[in-house]
């Protein structure tokens, strides 16, 4: 009986003994098969690894508006995004915008997401208007009271402090 390569410890023996060992139970004789050592360490980092996913599955964000990663950096980019439409004198970063759009997407996989549940989330007209208004409601406490000064100021302060919806702007 050949054993499967992927039960093997990669020493060219076998986790799982074939060999079956004889066990004497009162009122009966079983066989059953032997695990090595090498094959319980690999079974039991098996359940703990299934038991972790699992947690954190069920820890992990039900919806993509539950994820403050994805959703400050949505923000972030809306904010750029808005100011640059305001202020003639800031522009954005479109290659690196896109960049951190790809980022944030990626980021949103890492946590379990799908493709299609990501899609879904940025086609979500209601998770739009969410986005926005925390984007506008983070530009008042900043100041920004509609003018065209105070959207370029809060872009440049932004630039200079580095944040995130800064780095996607640029002054011109």
């Amino acid at each position: 009986m050949t054993v499967p390569l992927l039960l093997h410890s990669g020493r060219g023996r076998p986790i799982w003994e074939p060999k079956p060992e004889v066990r004497n139970v009162p009122g009966r004789t079983e066989k059953v098969n032997v695990m090595t050592h090498a094959g319980k360490m690999l079974a039991g980092a098996v359940v703990t690894v299934m038991l972790a996913l699992g947690f954190s599955g069920a820890a992990a964000a039900k919806s993509l508006a539950d994820s403050r990663a994805v959703t400050g950096g949505l923000i972030s980019v809306g904010i750029a995004l808005e100011v640059a439409e305001k202020c003639p004198e800031i522009s954005t970063r479109t290659i690196k915008g896109y960049s951190f759009l790809n980022s944030l997407k990626s980021q949103a996989r890492k946590e379990g997401f799908s493709d299609a549940e990501i899609e879904a989330y940025v086609d979500d007209k209601a998770e739009k208007e969410k986005l926005i208004a925390k984007a506008r409601a983070y530009m008042k406490s900043k100041g920004v009271d509609g003018s065209t000064a105070s959207y370029c100021k809060l872009g440049r302060e932004e630039i200079a402090a580095n944040t995130q919806a800064g780095a996607l702007m640029r002054a011109r």
